[in-house]
């Protein structure tokens, strides 16, 4: 092989090295976790986009989520999400929720399309990490750690149990208001938030627990010190987000169950 033969040869092989790499750089970014299942209880399934099209996923404990999966509960069914920061979200029945990509910027873990969820967020430094959340109509911007954010319809309500939150409509974002604990707002279809109002404390409690706290009652907001490993509603293990200890049990089996109970 000539000298010019080799060189070229050599140009080739590094150009196919390089464009390998950075190949494979890009499918890992696009196939970042955005959460993980904590756990889940009733009906519930992941629907993700393919090459080869939509595919149906089962939803177990312990598996992650991408952005673009479209998660979906039925009559009964639960699902706790961990994400990376030790934030829960509790995906409540009869819910359907998009999931997005928290790793860019703005930081939008979810757009709820129907239903019910509840959402605590840890603090960094003291304060919430800055996320978002949006439906149909309306942009959540997280300012607090635990709030329920309802969409039926063409109809938004966000209830705010602790710190603080910006609600907007998505076509009025200049025209947003803030809600603070024990309060809430509707937001509907191309009309500013309606004004903070009060609401009383567990108003939304129920539809959050597991079957066996609805039994025992309390406080889902109780102290999670106690002897009761799931009055909070969420699982309490930080450790089962993405990105932590890959060993770490899938949430607690203390909450296992489906959502209310049958009348």
């Amino acid at each position: 092989m000539s000298r010019i033969a080799l060189i070229s040869w050599k140009l080739k092989v590094f150009a196919f090295v390089v464009i390998a790499v950075m190949s494979a750089a890009e499918a890992k970014s696009q196939n970042l976790a955005s959460a993980k299942i904590l756990n889940s209880s009733g009906s519930a399934q992941i629907t993700r986009q393919t090459a080869g099209g939509e595919n149906r996923v089962k939803v177990r404990a312990g598996d992650e989520l991408f952005a673009g999966d479209v998660l979906k509960t039925g009559a009964f069914g639960r699902v706790v999400i961990g994400l990376v920061d030790g934030s829960q979200v509790i995906v409540s029945e009869n819910t359907t929720v998009e999931i997005k990509d928290i790793n860019n910027s703005p930081r939008t873990i979810f757009n709820v399309l129907r239903g019910k969820t509840r959402i605590k967020i840890e603090k960094l430094g003291g304060k919430p990490n800055p996320y978002r959340i949006t439906t149909p109509t309306t942009v959540i911007a997280v300012r607090g750690t635990i709030f329920d954010v309802f969409v039926k319809d063409d109809e938004t309500k966000v209830f705010v149990v602790e710190g603080e939150v910006s609600v907007a409509n998505l076509l009025l974002p200049e025209q947003e208001i803030i809600l603070t604990p024990g309060q809430f707002t509707r937001v509907q279809k191309e009309q500013p938030p309606h004004p903070p109002k009060p609401f009383k404390p567990g108003r939304n409690d129920e539809g959050f627990k597991p079957v066996a706290e609805q039994r025992r009652g309390g406080n889902p907001f109780g102290d999670p010190s106690e002897d009761n490993p799931g009055r909070s509603g969420f699982p309490g293990n930080s450790g089962n987000a993405p990105g932590r200890n890959p060993n770490a049990s899938p949430g607690n089996s203390g909450n296992a169950g489906g959502g209310r109970r049958k009348p």
